[in-house]
């Protein structure tokens, strides 16, 4: 039912775009509150709310999405009135206070730059392995492996929802969208662009807003 209902509100939001029945997002914009199921729900602000979500955490905590998140399952109510249920590592994201959060691997993390190119840090598991010393034979013997976390930089393309790990490379790759500010870009020494890629970033994003349907 969930598929059907996506399908139809694509249809409908393509024809709204088609129309100019839409608005370029702003500080002033309203960003419902709730939990994006899919990248289309929050591609079209179509949350989840707090209210539909069938849970016996309580609702009125501010960490209520990061403990959601740790269930194996989220079920809600559709739309259509109908219990349904997800698997909680497929959750896209949430929104509380006009603040987007998106999940990567079981956690949620903000994104403070916001944009046709979104960027964000996020911790992922890292797996290193060492070898262990024998200190009868005072030398390496066999392998340790050691889990720990690291912060990394990601981009994110608001029209596709692809989110990648940041490199230069890769923003060259989407500033390719837009020749002016790629070839200025591309002019800067190595040095020069990690030194000003968020400037960037930000100019990108100032010259081409993203749009969401009006309310």
């Amino acid at each position: 039912m969930r598929t059907i209902i996506l399908i139809s509100l694509f249809s409908i939001a393509s024809r709204l775009y088609s129309q100019g029945d839409s608005v370029a997002y702003s500080r002033d914009f309203t960003l419902y509150e709730g939990l994006y199921l899919t990248y289309m729900d929050f591609r079209h602000n179509w949350p989840i709310p707090k209210e539909k979500i069938l849970t016996k955490i309580n609702k009125d905590q501010l960490d209520f999405y990061s403990k959601l998140i740790e269930e194996d399952k989220i079920e809600f109510v559709e739309r259509d009135g109908n219990n349904s249920t997800i698997k909680s590592e497929k959750a896209w994201g949430f929104c509380q206070n006009n603040v987007i959060y998106v999940n990567i691997n079981k956690s949620f993390f903000r994104i403070p730059v916001f944009g046709a190119i979104s960027s964000f840090l996020a911790s992922v598991d890292v797996n290193s392995y060492s070898p262990g010393y024998n200190v009868f034979i005072n030398g390496p013997v066999g392998n340790t492996s050691n889990n720990a976390k690291e912060i990394r930089e990601y981009l994110m393309d608001f029209y596709t929802g692809e989110r990648i790990e940041f490199s230069l490379e890769a923003l060259e790759e989407m500033f390719k969208k837009d020749d002016a500010i790629y070839k200025e870009f591309m002019a800067l020494s190595k040095k020069k662009k990690k030194e000003q890629f968020s400037r960037f970033i930000r100019k990108y994003n100032e010259k081409h807003p993203v749009y969401f349907p009006k309310n």
